[in-house]
């Protein structure tokens, strides 16, 4: 049987945090910090960064405020929004960080949980600067790895306002003895029709940014350089993967073709920094970090109205690189066949977002199934290394490689073939 989905208060190391679990994931949030989901885990593996010299601490509106610099920012990790552009030059950008209210304000919050699912609404207190209240909605179901971040920006000013939401995820980049991880990576479906797959916006193209023109995978390997890019990425997602530990983490969004993004263009972006690297501005970096940054259009704003944007965080034990991502698994190796007398042999490698079990189907041109062959049980703490044999129909056109969840409510197709 499926475990249940809880929310539940607790101290985190000294801050009134509130932990959301369905005993395969863990997201525990602390709303007097900004709002901020401060730790996401899969099992024993923690993704997000944490800075260990600020833990449990508070700080007055002042301190948070310190003079306006970045080497003064209070950054206390974890995963946040932000409005976008940031910049310096003038109304329509957000200066920050620090910002005392929207980055490292006290946000209210509410919580919410029955048999199948739990939740957590985090909103912010109302900023006069940006004109906005930023509301963070924070669920998850049974039986998945998959988090669900439904963001909101509500104009509470009298003004007509616009901006880009902006979700910043400072992904850990460190070894368990504190050390540089090399083998952190991110990757970017890029945009082939663009001129450019990367836009640099701080630092140097540098060897963290690797292409693979055939492919227009933009792999971006953590060396604690300083630097940022930005991307104009249509595939609607991008993941992180710890090539030392096995584990990956998958954000998925929605892409708007016709919309204007920030930022050249923009829909996601990525900053790296490390303790003692160069930079071209002062900073005071507290660790390891790989930011994972998602971007929603452009929203024009009258008075009292509210923009959204939704984002799926799905974790998975899974080998990188990760070449795609779907609603129930990504996929490391795609799914290949190989057809001799009568029989099929499928070969491939995927991490899974459900706990549940795996089959081949092998369907017709009309679409009606022909074989069914069952692979097993999979979990998102396993990845599914697919080596098997199927009987095949002489009218087989197609094989799908389908994900049954545990309680049998839902099935998907994590890869498919055509014969």
């Amino acid at each position: 049987m499926p475990m249940a989905a809880i929310v539940e208060k607790l101290n985190f190391h000294g801050w009134d945090g509130v932990r959301l679990g369905n005993g395969i994931i863990d997201a525990v949030c602390v709303p007097e910090i900004g709002g901020r989901l401060m730790q996401f885990s899969l099992g024993p593996h923690d993704y997000l960064f944490m800075n260990p010299e600020l833990l449990g601490k508070r700080f007055s509106f002042e301190e948070l405020s310190g003079d306006g610099e970045l080497i003064n920012w209070k950054n206390f990790g974890g995963a946040k929004t932000w409005p976008a552009p940031q910049g310096w030059d003038g109304e329509g950008q957000w200066p920050g960080p620090p910002d005392p209210v929207l980055d490292s304000g006290r946000y209210d919050f509410e919580t919410n949980a029955n048999k199948t699912s739990a939740s957590l609404l985090m909103t912010s207190p109302p900023d006069e600067r940006s004109g906005l209240r930023i509301r963070r909605l924070i669920s998850l179901g049974a039986s998945s790895s998959r988090l669900q971040l439904d963001l909101a920006f509500e104009n509470i000013s009298k003004r007509r306002i616009r901006w880009s939401i902006w979700d910043v995820a400072q992904m850990l980049c460190s070894t368990v003895d504190g050390q540089l991880n090399d083998d952190c990576w991110l990757y970017i479906p890029t945009d082939s029709e663009r001129e450019r797959p990367y836009d640099i916006m701080f630092g140097d193209d540098n060897p963290q940014y690797q292409l693979d023109p055939a492919s227009g995978l933009l792999s971006v390997q953590y060396q604690g350089i300083v630097g940022k890019i930005g991307a104009h990425s249509a595939a609607g997602w991008i993941a992180f993967a710890d090539r030392r530990s096995g584990f990956a983490l998958c954000m998925q969004f929605p892409y708007h073709a016709d919309a204007e993004y920030p930022d050249n263009g923009a829909t996601v972006e990525c900053w790296t920094e490390a303790p003692g690297a160069p930079s071209p501005i002062p900073i005071r970096s507290p660790g390891h970090i790989l930011e994972a940054e998602v971007l929603s259009p452009l929203h024009t704003l009258p008075p009292a109205k509210v923009a959204s944007q939704r984002l799926t965080w799905s974790a998975a034990y899974c080998p990188a690189p990760i070449v795609n991502v779907t609603d129930i698994g990504c996929v490391h190796q795609p799914l290949s066949v190989d057809i001799r007398d009568g029989w099929a042999r499928v070969r491939g490698v995927f991490g899974c977002f459900l706990t549940g079990r795996a089959a081949l189907e092998c369907l017709d041109e009309a679409g009606v199934v022909t074989s069914l062959t069952a692979l097993g049980p999979v979990s998102p703490l396993r990845s599914l290394h697919l080596d098997a044999v199927a009987p095949l129909n002489a009218a087989a056109r197609l094989a799908r490689l389908k994900i049954l969840n545990a309680d049998g409510s839902y099935t998907g197709t994590l890869a498919s073939a055509v014969l």
